[in-house]
Parts: structure tokens; C-alpha cells; sequence
């Protein structure tokens, strides 16, 4: 499976980055040192409303990265790099989905699969079907055809039906959803998801991990090799070097010793000791406080594309289970997390998993990860809530950061001799992620300040 999906992922990856690159300079005037060609010169923002809007975002993205201290080259790099990332990622995602059932066949025949022509007979759709009985011809400035275009509109619809439940991955209003690889690039991706021989992986629960994993590997590769060669490391690639799938045993292995340990401190009859293989019994473990299982958190601290999450979602829905059989009974909870066994995927997201990670790619995949996890167990949860966090933070540059303290009037303050070690301890937060303790460096200094008041 790992063989297959590197392949996939590696073509995948190219096709979606050279279509990113051809899309951004022959349609939209943005090449790759980051200059912007005149608006008049360019056919599609001449003749497309979409391309306009999207032209008109693409200069506001640019003014923002500028604003924010990020040169205009590897601005232009990051939104090819994330157009092609999050491209890649919402369909083999809506691949897990339809192999899951949890979506009608939409990628599987292209523009001839059922969910599409279902899609097109609901009514406000007319303008949609016009286009479908159109056919493939004529090609506008963008290559696509009529029915290319409603095809395209479907997918966005796909997507934003899913934001409601999985907004970071599937957001329809962010540039890369405007950026949609062209019919021919389409097709090409198409043809490389629906080969038969990856049909059972996309029903594995870790597919999606695998391919965030080789989607980074070749800069994992150059940033080792720096390493090696004694050179710095740009603290935005720590990322790529670090995210790699535990194994599933050593996984299991921590998952059981902690999370399965707990639950048997508080409950030593528990059928679960005959089921967590990679226990180690503990001689003398103290009895834990009861507690209803809703009320017991697991957090992930790197959580990647929640592997982790993944192992403690079946223990856990197997204890919220447990927990339905033996409430009332001695040494259980009077009153049940949930009413019925249909509520345990939707709890367990809303209460008890919690991830945070510096990259907020892998926190995207997390919540497809859980989702996925969740509707598989019960296709009519409702998800709430998931509690996943990116710790990466940009921060304002010393112009910004001055020009912030003078409008808040905080200059030559206490309030300016507290924000201004913060913000360069916050210079760390992009490599240390949860493991720095703002909030003790805060406490600090407010009690220096208390010390330096007379009386």
C-alpha cells in the first residue's frame, strides 16, 4: 500500500504543482519572481468574471504577505505549493468518502458519475444542466468546455458542503478553491486516483497520513541534507523533516499504557484487559477516581495526521460502550456520557481527543482523519466539534510591532515592558510549538513589575 501511495502521491504532486504554475502565469498574469502582468493584456480577466475575482484576491494575497515580511518569490512558492497540497488532499479525501459510501460516486467516472448528474437535477441548478447538454465545446480562455465548467462547480459544491463539518480542509472561499486544476490537468489527477489496484486503500484509515508523509518527502530529503552538511535549517521546514508516521505498534504500545491503564485504575473488571495486547501490567496501581468517560481527554502534542487519535478512538468508543452496559452497577457511573451507542463518534471528538501541531497541513488532515473515523462508525453523526489546534503563529515585525504599542499607547508602559520580551519569545513558537509555556513567561514578568511599585 505504501509503494502504491508514494507513487501516487509523487506524480500527483508534480502534475498538481506544474498546473499551479501554468494556471497562475498564463491566466492570471503572476509569474514566478512575483511580478504581475497588466490586467489589459491578459484574455481571461478581459473575458471571465471568476478570473477577475480571483485576479483581484491574488493581489490582495501578495500585498499581504509583503505586509507581513514574506518576499514576493516565496509568496508566489507557498501558494503554488499550498494550491497543489490542498488540491491533492480534498480529492483523495472525497475518494475515502465515496469509498466509504459517505458521498455519491463523484470522481470515480469523472463528469459521467451518478452524484454529479444527481447534482444537476436539483432545482436552481438549470444553468448547470444548460451547460452539461452543451457538451465539451467550445473551450473558453480557462481550456474548459460547458461541461467541464459545471463539473468544476460541483466540486466546489462538494466542498462546501463538507466546510460545514471539515471548514479547514474544505474552505470554498480560500484562493487555492479558485485555483481548481484545469479540465486536461483534472482528468490527468482523475486517471491517477481511480487506478483499480488503490480501490481497497482508500477505505484504510491511514491513507490519508501516508500521503501527507510523501507529499513532504522531497524537502525532507534537502533538509536533511543540510543538516548533514553542518547548514542552517529554516525554522518553516522543520516541519517537513519532522512529520513521520509512528509505527502502529509503538502507537498502540503508548496508547494502551496510558489511555487502556487508566480506564482499568478505574475499573478492574473491565473486559478490556483481555484486549489491549500491549499492556504491561503495573503491580500495586492505585484505584483512579471514577469519572464518566466523557470527562477523560487524550491530547496528542504533535498529532501530525492524528495517528495517535486514530488507536484511541476505538479504545475509547469501545469504553463509552462498556460504560453503556454497566451504568448504575457498582463502581460505574450513575448517569452515561451518551444515551445510545449511535452518540459515541460525535462525543468522542466533542470531549475527549485533542491535537495541536506547527503545521497547519497536518492539522487540516486531522480533522479529515477524525471525520472520516467518526461517519464510518455512524454515517448520521453529527459532528460538533473537534478539538484541533495549529500552534504556528507569524508574528508582526519590529515596524508592526512598534507602530502596535503607539496605537495602543502602551509605549514606555508596564504593558510595553511585558509584550516586548513575549514577542521575542514568541520568535520560538513556530519550532516549539506546545511546548512553549507563554503563560509562565507572562507571570513572570507582571510579578517584576509588581516588584518594582513603591509599597
Amino acid at each position: 500500500m505504501r509503494g502504491r501511495l508514494h507513487d501516487l502521491t509523487f506524480r500527483a504532486r508534480r502534475l498538481l504543482t506544474d498546473e499551479t504554475r501554468d494556471l497562475l502565469e498564463g491566466i492570471y498574469g503572476l509569474h514566478q519572481n512575483g511580478s504581475l502582468e497588466e490586467p489589459e493584456n491578459l484574455p481571461s480577466i478581459q473575458s471571465l468574471e471568476e478570473a477577475r475575482e480571483t485576479r483581484a484576491h491574488l493581489e490582495q494575497l501578495l500585498a499581504d504577505e509583503r505586509d507581513a515580511g514574506l518576499r514576493i518569490v516565496e509568496a508566489v512558492e507557498k501558494l503554488v505549493r499550498e494550491t497543489a497540497f490542498t488540491w491533492l488532499n480534498r480529492l483523495a479525501a472525497l475518494k475515502m468518502l465515496e469509498a466509504r459510501g459517505l458521498v455519491r460516486q463523484s470522481l470515480l467516472r469523472g463528469s459521467d458519475s451518478n452524484g454529479f448528474k444527481l447534482w444537476l437535477t436539483t432545482p436552481g441548478n438549470e444553468a448547470e444542466v444548460r451547460r452539461y447538454e452543451t457538451g465539451s465545446l467550445p473551450l473558453d480562455v480557462l481550456g474548459e468546455g460547458p461541461r467541464d465548467t459545471a463539473y468544476r462547480h460541483y466540486l466546489l459544491y462538494l466542498c462546501a458542503e463538507m466546510a460545514a463539518q471539515i471548514r479547514i480542509l474544505f474552505d470554498p472561499d480560500t484562493l487555492p478553491s479558485q485555483l481548481c486544476p484545469r479540465p486536461r490537468a483534472l482528468a490527468a489527477l482523475l486517471a491517477l486516483l481511480n487506478q483499480p489496484d488503490l480501490a481497497a486503500d482508500w477505505r484504510e484509515d491511514e491513507t490519508i497520513g501516508w500521503i501527507y508523509q510523501f507529499f513532504n518527502e522531497e524537502e525532507k530529503a534537502a533538509v536533511f541534507q543540510r543538516f548533514s552538511k553542518g547548514q542552517k535549517v529554516h525554522p518553516s521546514e522543520i516541519p517537513a523533516a519532522t512529520e513521520l508516521f509512528t509505527p502502529r505498534w509503538i502507537v498502540r504500545a503508548l496508547v494502551e499504557n496510558s489511555l487502556g491503564q487508566l480506564w482499568l485504575q478505574m475499573h478492574p473488571d473491565s473486559r478490556l484487559a483481555e484486549q489491549l495486547e500491549y499492556l504491561v501490567p503495573i503491580q500495586g496501581t492505585p484505584r483512579e477516581p471514577l469519572r464518566q468517560v466523557r470527562e477523560i481527554t487524550l491530547l496528542d502534542p504533535a498529532c501530525g495526521t492524528m495517528h495517535f487519535g486514530l488507536v484511541a478512538f476505538d479504545l475509547l468508543a469501545e469504553m463509552y460502550r462498556e460504560e453503556l452496559e454497566h451504568v448504575g452497577a457498582p463502581g460505574w457511573p450513575r448517569e452515561p456520557s451518551v444515551s445510545n451507542a449511535a452518540e459515541i463518534p460525535a462525543a468522542i471528538l466533542e470531549h475527549n481527543l485533542f491535537g495541536i501541531d506547527i503545521d497547519l497541513r497536518a492539522v487540516q488532515l486531522s480533522a479529515l482523519t477524525l471525520y472520516l473515523k467518526a461517519k464510518t462508525m455512524n454515517p448520521q453523526a453529527v459532528i460538533r466539534q473537534s478539538n484541533l489546534a495549529c500552534a504556528d503563529i507569524h508574528l508582526l515585525d519590529g515596524r508592526h510591532l512598534l507602530n502596535f504599542l503607539g496605537m495602543m499607547r502602551f509605549t514606555r508602559s508596564i504593558f510595553e515592558r511585558v509584550v516586548r520580551p513575549l514577542w521575542e519569545r514568541l520568535k520560538d513558537a513556530s519550532q516549539m510549538g506546545s511546548l512553549l509555556r507563554v503563560e509562565q513567561d507572562i507571570a513572570v514578568h507582571i510579578e517584576a513589575e509588581r516588584r518594582r511599585i513603591p509599597g
